[in-house]
């Protein structure tokens, strides 16, 4: 035990003595939240899968679809491709991200526009898909207008009533905050083999190695290290994304600090995995920049995985990042999940198992 605290206070002095490394673990995620939940309020407009469902009035489907077929995106592609079923069907579509919405069209609105009475649309989405829902939401309501106007002139008879699939709605920044403080994790997890790498240049591992202290025992040390750390970043992006943007934590703190802590495993063992093999700084930092920016950029923290080019995928399913951030949005902010919790967490237990392993196994004090 006192080897170990021996460790985590050199590792700690070394830490507050590098004024970069302070920068990139604490002012640099903070950035990215300011920045990108400033910059991203105007999001494009793609095509957007409908599912439309028929509860038993067919004119009104035929006034609906021909609507939403003359909304063009481009000489070869519509706003807005269609797909007709059932209600449970499409729902399901829904959750799975396959469907951007879905509208069901009810049984008496036939009826109700040859009487001339109020009827309502409704409309199913799910707010997690933030760039679809901002600009698809007000294309569908100025459809239903152009809709009642031609049916029913200046009377306003046609409704969207809106019903999200999830218990919230959320924004962009409810969706990057998450992906913020994975990244974070990211960084200063494997960024941590750097310290054992200049240790090593400067012989002082090696001098280490003439002690009763164990490879392990190093590792573990440093770790311990790491874990405080991170913490201490998690609460500072909790804090400034709730006192700044008012993002709401809406899930269980416990689970919170168990992902937190499963993350900072697994990208501080894949850190020390890199230190094992590689023998200096200079040789490191292009390893750690191949793995890192990739990772940043293809993993969903500022951008949903679903936008993505498909020849992407298989990737995007490989970075132990995409689980974190699913896992992370999952828990804070009901987040519609792109993989079972169990999935990610166990995804993230096998990178973190592998990576210890073979560091542990090749570690070299010279």
């Amino acid at each position: 035990m006192k080897a170990l605290k021996s460790v985590f206070l050199a590792h700690y002095k070394q830490f507050v003595r590098d004024r970069a490394a302070l920068f990139f673990t604490f002012i640099f995620p903070i950035m990215f939240i300011l920045i990108f939940g400033w910059a991203f309020s105007d999001p494009g407009i793609n095509t957007f899968n409908i599912g439309l469902v028929d509860q038993g009035s067919p004119k009104s489907f035929s006034y609906i679809v021909e609507a939403l077929d003359h909304i063009i995106l481009d000489e070869d592609r519509n706003v807005f491709d269609i797909q007709q079923g059932q209600l449970d069907e499409k729902l399901q579509l829904l959750q799975d991200g396959e469907l951007d919405a879905v509208i069901v069209i009810p049984e008496e609105m036939d009826s109700a526009l040859e009487q001339v009475q109020s009827v309502s649309l409704q409309l199913y989405y799910d707010p997690s898909q933030i760039s679809h829902q901002q600009t698809m939401i007000p294309i569908l309501n100025q459809v239903v207008e152009e809709i009642d106007r031609s049916i029913q002139g200046n009377v306003r008879i046609i409704t969207l009533e809106e019903q999200s699939v999830q218990s919230h709605d959320l924004r962009y920044i409810d969706y990057l905050v998450p992906g913020i403080l994975g990244m974070s994790l990211m960084f200063t997890g494997i960024f941590g083999g750097i310290p054992i790498i200049q240790q090593r240049q400067a012989h002082i591992i090696k001098r280490l190695g003439c002690t009763p202290l164990r490879r392990s025992m190093l590792i573990f040390g440093e770790l311990a290290f790491r874990m405080i750390l991170v913490i201490l970043t998690a609460v500072l992006i909790i804090v400034v994304g709730r006192l700044v943007f008012d993002v709401q934590m809406v899930g269980n703190w416990a689970s919170l600090c168990g992902i937190v802590i499963l993350g900072t495993l697994v990208f501080s063992c894949l850190g020390y995995l890199i230190a094992a093999f590689v023998k200096t700084e200079e040789g490191a930092i292009p390893i750690i920049n191949a793995i890192t920016f990739p990772m940043m950029f293809l993993s969903g923290t500022f951008f949903e995985v679903s936008n993505m080019p498909s020849f992407i995928e298989p990737v995007v399913k490989i970075m132990p990042l995409t689980y974190l951030g699913d896992a992370l949005r999952q828990i804070m902010v009901d987040g519609s999940p792109l993989y079972p919790m169990t999935t990610d967490i166990l995804v993230m237990a096998g990178w973190t198992l592998v990576c210890l392993v073979i560091t542990i196994r090749f570690f070299r004090w010279d």
